[in-house]
C-alpha cells in the first residue's frame, strides 16, 4: 500500500479567507546562497534535518551564521495601519503593567519564594530586520536550565520549577513582555521571536524564513492560535507565520488576540 501523502497546513483555510497568491513555504522553491546541510560541529548529529522543537540542542548559543538577510519580497505595509497598531500596543501593554503592577509583584515574590535565582530571566531573541534583543520572562526554570547547551523546552521538562509549570501552563510567564511590547521590541501580534543560534538553522533549511523578521515578533501569533506552539513542526509553523506576514491586516491582528485571550481562559 502505498505510504499517505503528508498534508500541508493550510493558514488561510483557518482564517476562512482565500489562499494567498504568493507560494507557502512549502511550495517555495529551494533559496540559494548558504547550504542546507546541516551537518555541523555546533550542533549534535539528532538534530540535523529535524523539524521538532524537541530535538533542537546547540552546544553554544552563538549562531553558526546569519540570522537575517533582508529578503527580495517586500509584503505590502499601509503606514496607517501600521500607525495604528503601533498605537493599540502601547496602550494595552502600558495600561496592563499599571493595571496588574500588584498581580505581577506577586507573581516576582512566588518565583523567588520557589527556587533560588533571579526573578526575571533575559534571553536573546531575533526582532525585526534580525536585531537581536532581550526577551523577558518570569523565571520558570532552575538557574542550570542550560548547563549542557541552549535547547527547548519539552513536555514534562525536570527544569521546569513548581511555580514555573503552572506560569508557564498559563502563559503567565510570558507577561514581562508587555515591556518588550512597551519599548518597540516586540507587538501584541506576530511570529513569535526565535533565539539566534536557532534562527541562524532554521532560516537555512526553510524558504521565506527571512519574511518572519521583516515585521516585529509577537507576544501572540497567528501560528500559536492555530495550535503550533511547543512541540511541533518548525516548518509548519512557518508556513503560518509567513503567511500571516503577507497578509497582516488588523481585523486578522483582532481575531488572534480574541482567539489568544479564549485560549488563555480556557487553560490552552
Amino acid at each position: 500500500m502505498a505510504a499517505k501523502a503528508k498534508t500541508q497546513p493550510n493558514p488561510a483555510a483557518a482564517a476562512g479567507f482565500a489562499a494567498p497568491a504568493s507560494p507557502s513555504v512549502a511550495e517555495a522553491p529551494e533559496r540559494s546562497g548558504p547550504s542546507t546541510d546541516m551537518t555541523d560541529a555546533a550542533f549534535p548529529p539528532d538534530v540535523h534535518n529535524k523539524a521538532g522543537p524537541s530535538k533542537q540542542l546547540a552546544q553554544k548559543d552563538e549562531p553558526t551564521g546569519p540570522v537575517y538577510v533582508a529578503p527580495a519580497e517586500k509584503p505590502p505595509r499601509k503606514p496607517v495601519q501600521q500607525a495604528i497598531k503601533r498605537a493599540v500596543d502601547v496602550a494595552v501593554a502600558g495600561s496592563a503593567l499599571l493595571i496588574g503592577a500588584p498581580a505581577l509583584a506577586a507573581v516576582a515574590v512566588a518565583v523567588r519564594a520557589d527556587s533560588p535565582g533571579p526573578v526575571i530571566y533575559r534571553q536573546k531573541r531575533v526582532g525585526k530586520d534580525g536585531r537581536i534583543f532581550d526577551c523577558l520572562k518570569f523565571r520558570s526554570m532552575t538557574v542550570d536550565a542550560e548547563k549542557d547547551g541552549p535547547r527547548w523546552a519539552r513536555s514534562f521538562d525536570s527544569r521546569v520549577t513548581r511555580v514555573g509549570g503552572l506560569l508557564r501552563r498559563t502563559s503567565i510567564d510570558e507577561l514581562p513582555q508587555l515591556w518588550n511590547i512597551l519599548v518597540g521590541d516586540m507587538t501584541l501580534v506576530g511570529p513569535r521571536p526565535e533565539r539566534p543560534v536557532f534562527v541562524a538553522k532554521f532560516r537555512q533549511q526553510y524558504p521565506d524564513y527571512d519574511l518572519r523578521h521583516t515585521v516585529r515578533p509577537g507576544l501572540s501569533g497567528w501560528a500559536q492560535v492555530n495550535g503550533l506552539r511547543g512541540n511541533v513542526s518548525i516548518a509548519d509553523r512557518t508556513v503560518y507565520d509567513v503567511w500571516y506576514v503577507r497578509n497582516f491586516s488588523l481585523a486578522l491582528d483582532a481575531a488572534i488576540l480574541v482567539r489568544t485571550f479564549g485560549a488563555v481562559l480556557a487553560g490552552e
